[in-house]
């Protein structure tokens, strides 16, 4: 899939994802309370600024693409059979659920918060979409699983918008209470006999694409169009550039704030549902090794932790890259503990050469 472009034109004046957040907010306030620039004649440096930009986004996803074809080539050499279509396939397979719960989490910190409760959240929603399936059909049971997780989003923003909170420290509360409600709904123990439709409507394929992967292409593609083109995900991005800005500017920042959260804990409800169907059982431990791994997808991608700049596509290609170096390692019959080493090296190295090409670019 082509990286998707997730600019703003300069007629838009939306606050840039890929912009600093005062940046961000500055837009933001002058779209909003002001009239455009472009609205008077100027000497076309504007257009100069906006092709910069353009060309610096366009330079990152494309470095992501080089880096997955690198990792796949690389492997490919000293692993034949890595380039086995089959395997492949099941990098992206890997990759799928990573990927949608970074998805997720672009919309929380692209606010400036962070969901550190998605990990549990997962294994909630597992261990609910096991039993949901066992008494509804496949279909109702996989909306109820992401129900669920919908509503753990939700908590989590009402706790964070109402009480003032941190998302720190609330999504760090909630996570270790969604890890034990997962627990006490399993009886501390797996869920067995998942009827085969639901095993079939989340695990199976469609003309050779695994049902998980398709829905995170789709996914990757419906997000970095309501991140570009929506008024809500102008709201989350001007939200992660200055709050106190967009409330100035008539935005309803804890309205907004709290359905990021929900469409986070949306996205882990579908991966708590795909990893039941994966595995033929839910597991109510599942999860806990997905959190940081979808946070660093997102922050290698370019979503900036402080808030207010990210990127759908760059998430998405964050997660394949990270699928991408585990599978080659397991390949090279690297321990698992070694691998954990590697992933978190590259993620650090990463964020290095993205630190150093801004600074530049400043």
């Amino acid at each position: 899939m082509p990286p998707l472009s997730e600019s703003r034109s300069s007629a838009d004046h939306r606050p840039d994802p890929e912009q600093g957040p005062q940046q961000g907010a500055a837009s933001m306030s002058q779209s909003t309370l002001t009239p455009p620039e472009s609205a008077t004649p100027t000497s076309g440096g504007g257009t100069s600024v906006d092709l910069r930009g353009l060309a610096g986004r366009a330079a990152r996803q494309g470095g992501l693409i080089v880096v997955i074809i690198a990792l796949v080539a690389g492997f490919g050499i000293a692993r034949p059979f890595f380039l086995d279509p089959t395997n492949l396939m099941n990098v992206l397979l890997q990759a799928a659920v990573v990927g949608i719960l970074a998805l997720g989490q672009t919309y929380v910190l692209l606010t400036g918060g962070i969901d550190l409760s998605i990990g549990s959240t997962v294994a909630v929603t597992a261990v609910s979409a096991g039993l949901f399936a066992q008494q509804v059909p496949a279909p109702l049971a996989i909306l109820l699983a992401i129900g669920v997780g919908a509503l753990c989003g939700l908590a989590n923003g009402l706790l964070i918008t109402v009480t003032g909170i941190t998302p720190f420290i609330v999504t760090l509360g909630t996570m270790s209470i969604y890890a034990g409600l997962a627990l006490i709904i399993a009886g501390g123990q797996a869920v067995y006999g998942i009827p085969v439709a639901f095993e079939n409507a989340l695990a199976g394929g469609v003309a050779g694409i695994p049902i998980p992967v398709f829905l995170f292409v789709v996914l990757t593609v419906v997000s970095a169009l309501v991140l570009k083109y929506t008024i809500f995900g102008e709201y989350l991005i001007a939200i992660g550039g200055n709050s106190e800005v967009a409330r100035l500017a008539g935005i309803r920042v804890g309205q907004h704030t709290a359905t990021a959260y929900v469409v986070a804990g949306a996205a882990a409800g579908l991966c708590g549902a795909i990893l039941t169907a994966r595995l033929g059982a839910a597991d109510p431990t599942l999860g806990a090794d997905l959190l940081l791994t979808a946070i660093a997808a997102t922050v290698m991608g370019g979503t900036k932790l402080a808030g207010g700049q990210g990127s759908m596509a760059g998430a998405a290609f964050g997660a394949i890259i990270i699928a991408t170096l585990t599978a080659g390692l397991t390949s090279l019959n690297v321990q698992a503990f070694y691998q954990q080493v590697a992933v978190g090296a590259a993620i650090i190295l990463a964020l290095l050469v993205d630190q150093v090409a801004r600074s530049r670019k400043a």
